[in-house]
């Protein structure tokens, strides 16, 4: 058995003509969420989010999984979070400093969701790492059900 619970989390954010000077920041996006508790019992969840900036998927998708994650999960657990999203995860260990004030109601909102539970820790993984891979399929999956 697990010490801890873990949540899996990515965003993806498809922003037309990202290679282009110019375009627009803001894309279609998704979010995919594994949580596995501490009996290595699994739940997948995901959603659709619409128009965002990428900072702004990975924290609607953080906001969703810890959600969800309190729902699944004991309060009184410790809880890992890992996601690819490196600045994120610095972000949300106080490691960089948030200067973007688009983005600090979804910060507070996060903090906040963090809370309901023993103990929260954030890592970053590589997109390489299997976990990683499923829960990309499960947001990628999410976002194609929602394209024409």
């Amino acid at each position: 058995m697990a010490d801890s619970s873990r949540i899996y989390v990515d965003a993806c954010c498809r922003i037309p003509n990202a290679h282009l000077k110019d375009r627009t920041g803001f894309g279609k996006s998704a979010c995919g969420v594994l949580i596995v508790d501490d009996k290595n019992m699994e739940y997948e969840f995901s959603k659709y989010l619409g128009d965002k900036t990428v900072p702004e998927a990975e924290f609607e998708g953080l906001i969703f999984a810890l959600d969800k994650a309190s729902e699944v999960l004991k309060r009184t657990q410790a809880v890992e979070v890992w996601m690819d999203s490196e600045l994120v995860v610095k972000w949300m260990n106080k490691e960089y400093k948030l200067h973007r004030q688009h983005i600090k109601p979804l910060y507070d909102q996060a903090t906040s969701l963090s809370q309901r539970f023993a103990s929260i820790k954030y890592y970053h993984h590589s997109r390489e790492t299997e976990f990683a891979k499923r829960v990309d399929k499960i947001a990628d999956n999410e976002y194609k059900k929602h394209q024409k």
